[in-house]
């Protein structure tokens, strides 16, 4: 296989076209045009100012002030000035944090990073970008500010795999006084090993996915060399050998007496987790982004399975099928988020690899109209007031300090108020973020905190979840459902929020599981109105659908057993039991005790022998394989 390919480039390929928007982006206003580049300059200006006198939090009100003066004067379609701004905010947030990172006594410590960063925005625009994934922004400047005293010529050549590496969250499995440091581990893809994609243009939000691991060094150059030529590293999952004595058995494994390291694994094999693992760290070892993956199939039974950057062709996408059987049905996978350590679905994380390969500055500006659009909604609800004459100040600032020679003067005749800060705006703003990039997560917390708290319309609210579930539904049907079912119970009518369950049902009808989950919604909001005839045919409904679907079926049945012995009718309970257990499918698996089938016949054995029936109880018991009575997880 080639080496070293070079990864994919910024144009916008078929599969990422997909996160481009139909909504309309922010639109001109009025008959004239708005020059407020200097607007920026100005306020970069004071930045580097602020970095001798420390006044960065002045310098953020009065950032925040521009802005929203800016906005108002409307003419929102050309937002790279915008985007400046949007920089020097974040800016005046961060460098004080970085001078407090970084060890004093380190040569690029205290204001010397804070300087070096404002220097250098190569680094500090994807810096700042990717420090509002992080949980700790702290504790990733103090990776960055190593970094930077260590191999200060290394971050300026590879600023995207040094960002990587400041905002992930490492960990590994490997023994602790093994592990490589954050310093090592960079170095060895920085060196002048080979690697399968070309890591030095890799996305950070890609690279996150290599920059995670703490494997030793020794193991990587292992993985290296037994798998370079390899012409699928990801394969590697199928060279840990199962461990069949201690699944049938209950052994302790045999990788159990051995340290916990790539070449004992391949000797001695493992089970799926293990399998999982071994080839993601393969793969991470070859410069290929990879992931460990879990979920649970129709069945119900547990599994792991490995997911890693592909690119067939011009475009790089996540492939997340290895080791994850098709006939078991694993329809969602979780990933270990490298950001922040949290497990997020693993069509998140493909989502994501598509979002990093739309146009940098189409990204960057998607970014910052999603800052925009928080800043106005919070001056809404502190019914902030907007004065345009920051503008004006800023332009005597400009004018006096960077108006020299031939540099022209501040342009502020386009400064008149043609909008307000209303929340006609933030949906603007909003959809100018979703014409640029779909899935940006920022955009989508603040729609689903305006949803909860009523201040976005149901019909603003119905149009971007249409444009959600036209552009992700079919390729990506557990990003959109999630967000849209997060969405949909905010509809304060009942009748049109059942309206809006029936759409929903409809965009999903190639997906048994989520349509089961949107009855059983549908069920929960007959319930909460006392309607309990319509609730139990919702439930019952979602358990025939499932049948075989443990997570779904088990979900619904019990919703409709509480009514039914609520009611007084724990014979219908029974009765409703034995017909879905009648329709449960026996299921050859590893773990028997977590299919539907098995589910159920324990809830109908404990209903059977709490009315007194406990012959039959036993019958039931005997029919599903258990030998004990227990309840159902």
């Amino acid at each position: 296989m080639k080496a070293n390919r070079t990864f994919i480039g910024w144009a916008v390929f078929p599969a990422a076209a997909l996160l481009l928007s139909a909504a309309c982006a922010p639109g001109a206003v009025g008959g004239f045009t708005v020059r407020d580049a200097w607007l920026a300059e100005v306020l970069q200006h004071k930045l580097a100012k602020a970095i001798t006198d420390g006044g960065y939090e002045k310098l953020g009100r009065q950032t925040e002030q521009a802005i929203l003066a800016r906005l108002r004067c409307g003419q929102l379609d050309k937002p790279e000035a915008l985007t400046e701004m949007v920089f020097v905010l974040r800016g005046s947030r961060y460098l004080p944090l970085a001078e407090r990172s970084a060890g004093q006594d380190q040569k690029k410590g205290g204001k010397e990073l804070a300087k070096w960063l404002l220097e250098h925005k190569g680094v500090s625009r994807l810096l700042f970008r990717a420090l509002g994934d992080v949980r700790n922004e702290g504790e990733a400047l103090a990776r960055l500010a190593e970094l930077v005293e260590a191999e200060e010529k290394q971050v300026l050549a590879w600023p995207q795999l040094a960002v990587a590496f400041a905002t992930s969250v490492p960990h590994s499995r490997t023994p602790e006084k093994l592990q490589a440091t954050t310093l090592s581990s960079f170095r060895y893809y920085t060196g002048n090993l080979r690697f399968r994609y070309n890591v030095k243009t890799m996305p950070y939000e890609i690279s996150r996915y290599l920059a995670d691991t703490r494997l030793s060094i020794a193991e990587r150059k292992w993985a290296l060399r037994n798998y370079y030529r390899h012409s699928s590293p990801v394969k590697a999952f199928f060279d840990v050998k199962y461990d069949w004595d201690h699944y049938r058995k209950g052994t302790p494994k045999r990788i159990s007496r051995l340290p916990y390291l790539l070449p004992n694994l391949r000797k001695a094999g493992g089970v799926c987790d293990d399998q999982a693992y071994y080839a993601a760290e393969v793969c991470k070892s070859l410069g290929v982004p990879a992931a460990w993956v879990g979920g649970r199939g129709a069945g119900g039974g547990g599994h792991a399975w490995t997911a890693c950057l592909k690119s067939p062709g011009k475009r790089a996408v996540w492939d997340s099928s290895t080791g994850r059987y098709k006939e078991h049905l694993y329809y969602v996978g979780r990933v270990r988020e490298a950001a922040t350590g949290r497990r997020i679905k693993d069509c998140v994380l493909m989502l994501t690899a598509l979002a990093a390969q739309l146009p940098l500055k189409q990204r960057e500006q998607a970014d910052a109209l999603t800052v925009l659009a928080h800043l106005v909604d919070k001056a809404i609800r502190d019914k902030r007031q907007v004065d345009l004459s920051i503008i004006s100040k800023l332009a005597e600032i400009h004018d006096s300090a960077l108006a020299k020679g031939a540099k022209p003067k501040a342009n502020i005749k386009w400064v008149k108020a043609v909008g307000a800060i209303d929340i006609s705006l933030v949906e603007e703003l909003l959809a100018g973020v979703f014409k640029k990039n779909l899935v940006h997560t920022g955009a989508w917390e603040l729609v689903l905190d305006m949803c909860k708290s009523e201040r976005l319309s149901t019909k603003q609210m119905v149009r971007f979840m249409d444009v959600l579930a036209k552009r992700t539904a079919k390729t990506h049907p557990d990003y959109s459902y999630d967000l849209i079912m997060r969405m949909a119970p905010t509809v304060k009518d009942p009748a049109e929020r059942r309206k809006l369950y029936s759409r929903i049902m409809a965009v999903y009808s190639r997906r048994p599981d989520l349509q089961g989950r949107v009855l059983v919604a549908i069920g929960d909001d007959y319930r909460d109105q006392g309607k309990k005839s319509s609730a139990m045919k919702a439930y019952d409904t979602a358990a025939g659908l499932c049948s075989n679907l443990a997570a779904v079926v088990i979900l619904a049945a019990r919703r409709a057993e509480d009514l039914y012995v609520d009611a007084g009718k724990t014979d219908s309970a029974i009765k409703m039991y034995a017909r879905l257990l009648n329709r449960a499918v026996k299921v050859k698996t590893a773990f028997p005790s977590q299919t539907a089938r098995y589910q159920l016949g324990m809830r109908l054995a404990e209903l059977l022998e709490r009315s007194g029936n406990s012959a039959s109880a036993r019958r039931i018991r005997a029919q599903i394989g258990a030998t004990r009575t227990r309840r159902p997880r």
